[in-house]
Formats: structure tokens, C-alpha cells, sequence
């Protein structure tokens, strides 16, 4: 369920999860909560909106590796050889146009992400 919060002009200001003091329910797909969630394209389309997002879900990822890797939880050689490439080629690709400062970031353990097969990132 949704629970809209409306201002004296009766404008969805604020929308959420759970029922706060002055708050109703509505429905995800009313069009006030769309207008608010600046989803008004009259051909709005959720599989449309997540293929879009994709790309920020795939650095969060990207993200999450990288801190598992460096907290010890996981070796970057436990993941498999196309996951490695596709990672790497990733970090080197969101590397590029960073100074020359911010291009080779090492974890604090001072490994670097291009290791060996043996070594723990």
C-alpha cells in the first residue's frame, strides 16, 4: 500500500510506505502520483523505465563486488573467467577521463584490481 501526504492545495508533497499522520492511500498507478513521481509520459512503461536503469543497477553491482572483494569475502578468481573479464573491462572502461591521480585506485590493502590468478584482491 501507498499513502499519499497532501499541501492546503491538495498536491500529493509527499508519498510513502507506511501510514504516517495525515496520509491516504492511493493507488501506484493514479495519475497524481505519477504527475508526482514525474512519470506523466502517457506511454509510460515499467520494462521501458528498467531497461533504462540497468546501467545503475550494473555499477551498484560493480560496487558490491569491489567491497566484498576488499573486505576478504570474496576473491576476485572465485568468480568466474567471463564475470572477471566483464569486471575488469568495466573498471578500466569507468577508469578512463579520471586524472591520472584517480585512474589506478588501490584498495587499502595496496593490491591492485588487475592481479594475478593467485592473489586476493
Amino acid at each position: 500500500m501507498l499513502y499519499a501526504i497532501r499541501n492546503d492545495e491538495g498536491r500529493i508533497v509527499s508519498l510513502s510506505e507506511t501510514l504516517q499522520p495525515g496520509a491516504e492511500p492511493v493507488d501506484i498507478k493514479n495519475r497524481e502520483v505519477l504527475d508526482f513521481l514525474s512519470i506523466n509520459d502517457e506511454e509510460f512503461s515499467p520494462e521501458e523505465f528498467l531497461a533504462r536503469s540497468d546501467m545503475a543497477v550494473a555499477r551498484i553491482f560493480e560496487d558490491l563486488v569491489d567491497v566484498l572483494i576488499a573486505k576478504n569475502l570474496i576473491m576476485f578468481t572465485d568468480l568466474p573467467e567471463m564475470a572477471q573479464k566483464k569486471l575488469l573491462s568495466r573498471k578500466l572502461a569507468r577508469n578512463i577521463g579520471r586524472d591520472d591521480t584517480d585512474a589506478v585506485q588501490q584498495p587499502e590493502n595496496g593490491h591492485s584490481f588487475l592481479i594475478e590468478d593467485d592473489e586476493v584482491f
